[in-house]
Protein backbone atom coordinates (compact mmCIF):
# COMPACT_ATOMS: atom_id res chain seq x y z
CA UNK A 1 0.00 0.00 0.00
CA UNK A 2 2.83 2.34 0.80
CA UNK A 3 4.26 2.09 -2.71
CA UNK A 4 0.86 2.42 -4.38
CA UNK A 5 -0.12 5.51 -2.37
CA UNK A 6 3.25 7.26 -2.41
CA UNK A 7 2.22 10.03 -4.83
CA UNK A 8 -0.83 11.01 -2.76
CA UNK A 9 1.14 10.75 0.47
CA UNK A 10 3.97 12.89 -0.92
CA UNK A 11 1.50 15.50 -2.17
CA UNK A 12 -0.12 15.73 1.26
CA UNK A 13 3.24 15.89 3.06
CA UNK A 14 4.41 18.58 0.68
CA UNK A 15 1.29 20.67 1.24
CA UNK A 16 1.38 20.37 5.04
CA UNK A 17 5.08 20.03 5.67
CA UNK A 18 6.03 23.70 5.80
CA UNK A 19 3.12 25.10 7.77
CA UNK A 20 4.26 27.51 10.51
CA UNK A 21 2.97 25.32 13.35
CA UNK A 22 5.11 27.24 15.82
CA UNK A 23 2.68 30.15 15.60
CA UNK A 24 -0.77 30.00 17.13
CA UNK A 25 -2.36 30.86 13.78
CA UNK A 26 -0.39 28.24 11.85
CA UNK A 27 -1.02 25.59 14.46
CA UNK A 28 -4.75 26.41 14.54
CA UNK A 29 -4.90 26.10 10.74
CA UNK A 30 -3.16 22.72 10.97
CA UNK A 31 -5.62 21.53 13.62
CA UNK A 32 -8.65 22.82 11.70
CA UNK A 33 -7.46 20.95 8.61
CA UNK A 34 -6.92 17.79 10.63
CA UNK A 35 -10.43 18.12 12.08
CA UNK A 36 -12.00 18.75 8.65
CA UNK A 37 -10.24 15.62 7.38
CA UNK A 38 -10.75 13.25 10.27
CA UNK A 39 -14.18 14.03 11.68
CA UNK A 40 -16.16 12.83 8.61
CA UNK A 41 -13.97 9.73 8.26
CA UNK A 42 -14.32 8.91 11.95
CA UNK A 43 -18.08 9.44 11.76
CA UNK A 44 -18.20 6.97 8.82
CA UNK A 45 -16.07 4.51 10.79
CA UNK A 46 -18.34 4.75 13.86
CA UNK A 47 -21.39 4.04 11.69
CA UNK A 48 -19.84 1.28 9.61
CA UNK A 49 -16.99 -0.67 11.18
CA UNK A 50 -17.10 -3.03 14.14
CA UNK A 51 -15.58 -1.39 17.23
CA UNK A 52 -12.68 -3.88 17.34
CA UNK A 53 -11.61 -2.84 13.81
CA UNK A 54 -11.95 0.91 14.34
CA UNK A 55 -8.97 3.10 15.06
CA UNK A 56 -9.21 5.40 18.08
CA UNK A 57 -11.12 8.61 17.41
CA UNK A 58 -8.88 11.64 17.17
CA UNK A 59 -11.38 14.36 16.23
CA UNK A 60 -12.41 14.87 19.88
CA UNK A 61 -8.77 15.50 20.80
CA UNK A 62 -8.44 18.02 17.99
CA UNK A 63 -11.68 19.70 19.10
CA UNK A 64 -10.25 19.96 22.61
CA UNK A 65 -7.04 21.58 21.32
CA UNK A 66 -9.00 24.03 19.15
CA UNK A 67 -11.23 24.95 22.10
CA UNK A 68 -8.17 25.65 24.24
CA UNK A 69 -6.88 27.91 21.47
CA UNK A 70 -10.26 29.66 21.33
CA UNK A 71 -10.79 28.58 17.72
CA UNK A 72 -14.16 27.41 16.42
CA UNK A 73 -14.55 23.97 14.89
CA UNK A 74 -14.62 24.10 11.11
CA UNK A 75 -17.54 22.79 9.11
CA UNK A 76 -17.11 19.27 7.78
CA UNK A 77 -18.45 17.37 4.82
CA UNK A 78 -19.62 13.78 4.65
CA UNK A 79 -17.33 10.88 3.80
CA UNK A 80 -18.13 7.56 2.21
CA UNK A 81 -15.69 4.84 1.32
CA UNK A 82 -16.04 3.91 -2.35
CA UNK A 83 -17.76 0.56 -2.90
CA UNK A 84 -14.61 -0.74 -4.61
CA UNK A 85 -12.49 -0.03 -1.52
CA UNK A 86 -11.70 -2.15 1.51
CA UNK A 87 -11.78 -0.44 4.92
CA UNK A 88 -8.41 -1.94 5.86
CA UNK A 89 -6.74 0.58 3.54
CA UNK A 90 -8.68 3.43 5.12
CA UNK A 91 -7.68 2.27 8.60
CA UNK A 92 -4.03 1.85 7.53
CA UNK A 93 -3.81 5.37 6.09
CA UNK A 94 -5.53 6.96 9.07
CA UNK A 95 -3.48 5.05 11.64
CA UNK A 96 -0.24 5.58 9.75
CA UNK A 97 -0.70 9.32 10.05
CA UNK A 98 0.22 8.94 13.72
CA UNK A 99 3.86 8.75 12.59
CA UNK A 100 3.60 12.23 11.10
CA UNK A 101 1.90 13.45 14.26
CA UNK A 102 4.82 12.22 16.36
CA UNK A 103 7.23 14.06 14.05
CA UNK A 104 5.11 17.23 14.28
CA UNK A 105 5.08 17.01 18.09
CA UNK A 106 8.86 16.62 18.15
CA UNK A 107 9.25 19.61 15.81
CA UNK A 108 6.97 21.80 17.94
CA UNK A 109 8.90 20.90 21.08
CA UNK A 110 12.24 21.46 19.37
CA UNK A 111 11.28 24.99 18.35
CA UNK A 112 9.76 25.74 21.76
CA UNK A 113 6.18 26.05 20.53
CA UNK A 114 3.57 26.10 23.26
CA UNK A 115 -0.12 25.37 23.34
CA UNK A 116 -2.44 22.40 23.60
CA UNK A 117 -1.13 19.15 22.13
CA UNK A 118 -3.75 16.59 23.15
CA UNK A 119 -4.03 15.42 19.53
CA UNK A 120 -0.33 15.26 18.75
CA UNK A 121 0.73 13.72 22.06
CA UNK A 122 -1.96 11.03 22.20
CA UNK A 123 -0.40 7.57 21.88
CA UNK A 124 -3.58 5.56 21.24
CA UNK A 125 -3.30 5.79 17.44
CA UNK A 126 0.39 4.86 17.46
CA UNK A 127 -0.41 1.81 19.58
CA UNK A 128 -3.29 0.89 17.28
CA UNK A 129 -1.02 1.23 14.23
CA UNK A 130 1.53 -1.11 15.81
CA UNK A 131 -1.17 -3.76 16.29
CA UNK A 132 -2.57 -3.16 12.81
CA UNK A 133 0.78 -3.69 11.11
CA UNK A 134 0.81 -7.38 12.10
CA UNK A 135 -2.52 -7.78 10.33
CA UNK A 136 -1.72 -5.88 7.15
CA UNK A 137 1.74 -7.35 6.63
CA UNK A 138 0.25 -10.77 5.91
CA UNK A 139 0.09 -11.86 2.28
CA UNK A 140 -3.14 -10.81 0.56
CA UNK A 141 -4.75 -11.57 -2.77
CA UNK A 142 -4.26 -9.07 -5.58
CA UNK A 143 -7.96 -8.20 -5.35
CA UNK A 144 -7.84 -7.45 -1.63
CA UNK A 145 -4.61 -5.47 -2.06
CA UNK A 146 -6.19 -3.40 -4.81
CA UNK A 147 -9.29 -2.75 -2.71
CA UNK A 148 -7.11 -1.80 0.28
CA UNK A 149 -5.17 0.69 -1.85
CA UNK A 150 -8.49 2.23 -2.95
CA UNK A 151 -9.41 2.64 0.72
CA UNK A 152 -6.12 4.34 1.51
CA UNK A 153 -6.45 6.59 -1.55
CA UNK A 154 -9.88 7.69 -0.32
CA UNK A 155 -8.33 8.85 2.95
CA UNK A 156 -5.56 10.76 1.19
CA UNK A 157 -8.13 12.36 -1.11
CA UNK A 158 -10.21 13.44 1.91
CA UNK A 159 -7.17 14.98 3.59
CA UNK A 160 -6.16 16.80 0.40
CA UNK A 161 -9.72 18.07 -0.08
CA UNK A 162 -9.65 19.47 3.49
CA UNK A 163 -6.56 21.58 2.84
CA UNK A 164 -7.06 25.34 2.57
CA UNK A 165 -7.56 26.32 -1.09
CA UNK A 166 -4.22 28.10 -1.43
CA UNK A 167 -2.34 25.08 0.00
CA UNK A 168 -4.31 22.46 -1.93
CA UNK A 169 -3.80 24.30 -5.23
CA UNK A 170 -0.10 24.98 -4.72
CA UNK A 171 0.96 21.58 -6.07
CA UNK A 172 -1.65 21.11 -8.76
Amino acid sequence: MKRETRAAHDRLDSAMGDWPVGSVEGYALFLQTQYRSREPIERWIAQTLPADEAPPAQAPLIAHDLAELGVALPATDDFALPETADPIGLVWALAGSSLGNRAMLHHRRTIGATGPEHFLSDTAMTEFFTRLRARIERPASDELASRAVAGAQAVFAAFIAALPDQTRNADT
